[in-house]
């Protein structure tokens, strides 16, 4: 026997008897062989049945909310306020990822603007400081021409000197 629950599915309920504490006697080949083939007859037709008992059930509950003005009524409220539910459900879901991706981008944004300060930082930090190595160099390799230029006009000098001394000292001689 077959009834029916709330969502449409069938439950069986069988009325079997509890064993007795006495065994039936043993039976033979040919009437385990009948059982066996009366069983499977009873099952080939219990399947079809049930099968036909189950859809019956199910267009039965499908077609009942239709079935009066009033009933169509409370269905299509009830499915309106489902409808609602999902889509504002969805709404939420939608405002929910929207939110994320805006701070996931503005995160991205945030990262990219400090790394790009940190590089231009280090930039202009390196670029100082080769300047500043630059000028210094500049300054020590003029400081040693400068150096240089004094000491070869003090040997030109001299050399001078001494050429206008030793013609002078021929021409006195």
């Amino acid at each position: 026997m077959a009834t029916s629950t709330s969502k449409g599915q069938t439950k069986s309920t069988s009325t079997t008897e509890k064993p007795t504490a006495a065994k039936p006697p043993a039976k033979s080949g040919v009437e385990s062989a009948r059982e066996r083939a009366l069983q499977t007859a009873e099952t080939a037709v219990d399947v079809p049945v049930g099968a036909a008992l189950t859809v019956y059930e199910r267009a039965t509950e499908a077609v009942e909310p239709l079935v009066t003005q009033e009933k169509r009524d409370a269905e299509m409220k009830r499915v309106r306020a489902q409808i609602r539910r999902e889509i504002n459900k969805i709404e939420r879901r939608g405002g929910t990822a929207r939110r994320r991706a805006l701070q996931n981008a503005k995160r991205t944004r945030n990262r990219v603007e400090r790394e790009f300060k940190q590089q231009r930082q280090s930039l202009e930090s390196t670029v100082r400081e080769n300047r500043e190595r630059a000028e210094t160099e500049l300054k020590r390799v003029e400081r040693e021409l400068s150096k240089t230029r004094s000491e070869t006009e003090q040997r030109v000098r001299k050399l001078v000197n001494r050429g206008q001394d030793s013609s002078e000292t021929k021409i006195a001689a």
